[in-house]
């Protein structure tokens, strides 16, 4: 039974950094970034498939590994999160004077998530997923598509409250892509999503 006890309490981290959101609503925030192993999906345009890669970490060495961190800002990513949501719980419970954002797929999310953190941004993958999210969007969420605007992300838009153009060559394609979403983010009153860590970094980690 101990060591049934000692294995659910390591949480698999492929990497922990620290550095500035460059996705989304806080973009331009310093933050501390967890990001766990393991995923349910496999995305062609994935930027971090090195998250296979990892470490167990005791829970109580997670906890004090963020609260060394001056970050007040801590962001759960992957991968996919989730698949280890009930370790991330514990490890919030006892940093509670941090401020948790969650990245995620969707899949598995279910409403009373939303409690557990403060602020979660939904990259849905399929519609199913999409339509089921959605029931439960609220001031601390956001539904963010990655597309192209013409194959990638195409019927998810509608349930989206963010997009985010498809990265594909770091050059002028990606321009001209970025370019057709923030005008049409601007003619649908919707947000609009940089990737400012790819445009720095491309595909570097810790970034």
């Amino acid at each position: 039974m101990q060591k049934m006890s000692g294995f659910r309490n390591r949480i698999r981290v492929s990497e922990i950094f620290e550095s500035i959101q460059g996705e989304g609503r806080w973009v331009g925030v310093p933050m501390l970034f967890i990001r766990l192993s393991g995923c349910n999906k496999s995305c062609d345009w994935c930027d971090s498939k090195y998250h296979i890669e990892g470490r167990e970490y005791e829970v109580e060495n997670l906890v004090k590994r963020i609260l060394k961190s001056k970050l007040k800002f801590i962001c759960w990513t992957g991968g996919e999160p989730l698949l280890q949501k009930y370790l991330i719980y514990k490890v919030i419970g006892s940093t509670c004077s941090r401020y948790h954002h969650l990245e995620t797929n969707g899949t598995l999310l279910e409403d009373f998530d939303l409690d557990v953190f403060d602020y979660v941004v939904i990259s849905p993958k399929d519609v199913a997923v999409a339509k089921r999210v959605s029931k439960f969007v609220n001031g601390n969420m956001d539904i963010k598509v990655v597309t192209d605007l013409k194959t990638v992300g195409v019927k998810l838009i509608p349930y989206a409250t963010m997009l985010m153009p498809l990265t594909v060559d770091y050059g002028a394609l990606d321009n001209e892509i970025k370019r057709k979403v923030w005008k049409y983010c601007v003619s649908k009153g919707l947000k609009f999503s940089p990737r400012i860590q790819v445009d720095l970094f491309g595909r570097k980690r810790g970034k």
